[in-house]
């Protein structure tokens, strides 16, 4: 009796494992790929068809100016071949001849005496001028602050006096 197996007991079943008996066919499925594509190009074409009717006055009156499509009497109606006819730039043909100037004008208004603003009669003096000039005052500067600040409640310790540019130069030497 065990030796007579029927083919039914052969396969291995599990009781909780099934597959589903109403699942899409392929038939189904293909159907719905091609109207999905047959919708694409509908609405592709449809797209190219509204772009080309806006855009055609744009296309219709637009002159072309390319030299393997456009013929030399077009070409002279419209003034000329753009890339002979256009000028080249020049924005600065000589940068380091330019940078000299700007140099030398800077070095003249720091170096010359000049009007900055004749109608407010404020003018400009070297800066070597103007350096040794605050330097001068500085001494009065100190001695008036240190002078107010002993008249005051408080006795501050006097600062050093400030020594001209001259004298600073010589240390250094």
């Amino acid at each position: 009796m065990k030796a007579e197996i029927n083919s039914k007991q052969l396969r291995l079943r599990h009781p909780d494992v099934a597959f589903e008996r109403a699942d899409m066919s392929h038939g189904t499925v293909f159907s719905f790929l091609l109207t999905l594509a047959c919708g694409l190009l509908f609405v592709h074409i449809a797209l190219w068809g509204v772009f080309h009717y806006l855009g055609k006055p744009l296309i219709a009156n637009h002159q072309t100016t390319n030299a393997i499509i456009t013929s030399n009497e077009e070409l002279k109606d419209i003034g000329g071949d753009p890339a002979l006819t256009f000028p080249k730039p020049t924005l600065q043909p000589n940068d380091v001849a330019d940078l000299n100037k700007f140099r030398a004008a800077e070095e003249e208004q720091l170096t010359t005496y000049g009007w900055v603003d004749p109608g407010a009669q404020k003018i400009r003096i070297p800066i070597e001028r103007a350096i040794d000039a605050l330097s001068a005052s500085w001494p009065n500067q100190q001695n008036a602050q240190a002078s107010s600040a002993s008249e005051g409640a408080s006795a501050a310790p006097a600062q050093a006096p400030v020594q001209s540019r001259e004298a600073y130069q010589g240390k250094g030497q």
